[in-house]
């Protein structure tokens, strides 16, 4: 039994295969088990989503593990982990597996693998990732990346890991960056993301950044005074 806390908003069901997850997180959790496992959910099956929610914590298992989610088929937006995250295949700092699509989240995992093992997603196969970015540390012996282990017929769009703190200067998708570039707006800008008071990438609002003290977050994330 893993322990910690799951807080969902008002009238939001906490877990489903395919339904929705939607403010939820995990805080201080120490989840294990073998296949599909997530901090905050097993399995997001097709159809299913999961959005504006996190996790904290420890994840470990065999295969397809992740800081936030172990397999995903559906859609997962606007979410992050710092877990620290430890398993054997299929290993990520947010999402072990994904085979559907991956948006606007990041991971500072520390993520520990032996094969296929990725700062934000083990496995992506024929999943799509657009507009995310990790720099927790990852460390593994086969297909290990910065931001995904392995890439199989999958699209990695607008990504970024951070080469100084992960530790890996090589992944299957996404562009390398140093720490310096990764807290600096003109980064994510460049890449079409969509920021606070800015028109460029949208109208939608979706990440704020503390330029040159930390990496983007989303909207919905404190700012630095907490409010």
């Amino acid at each position: 039994m893993g322990q910690g806390r799951l807080l969902c908003a008002p009238g939001q069901p906490k877990a489903s295969h395919a339904g929705t997850v939607t403010n939820c997180y995990v805080e201080a959790g120490s989840i294990s088990g073998n296949r599909e496992v997530g901090g905050l959910v097993g399995w997001n099956g097709l159809g299913g989503t999961i959005t504006d929610s996190y996790c904290t914590g420890a994840v470990g298992g065999d295969d397809k593990v992740g800081g936030l989610l172990g397999a995903n088929s559906g859609i997962v937006t606007n979410c992050w982990s710092t877990c620290g995250v430890d398993a054997s295949n299929d290993v990520g700092g947010l999402v072990g597996d994904n085979d559907s699509s991956i948006m606007n989240s990041w991971s500072h995992a520390g993520v520990e693998g032996r094969k296929v093992v990725g700062g934000l997603v083990g496995r992506n196969a024929p999943g799509e990732i657009v507009n995310c970015y990790a720099w927790g540390s990852v460390a593994g012996k086969w297909y290990v990346g910065g931001l995904v282990g392995s890439n199989v017929d999958g699209e990695v769009t607008g990504c970024f890991w951070d080469v100084e703190t992960s530790g890996r200067t090589r992944s299957y998708g996404g562009t390398r960056k140093t720490t310096a570039e990764m807290q600096t707006a003109d980064t994510f800008l460049d890449a079409g993301w969509d920021f606070v008071n800015e028109m460029k990438g949208g109208t939608e609002d979706i990440w704020w950044i503390p330029e040159g003290r930390d990496y983007p977050r989303l909207w919905w994330e404190p700012t630095e005074d907490g409010e």
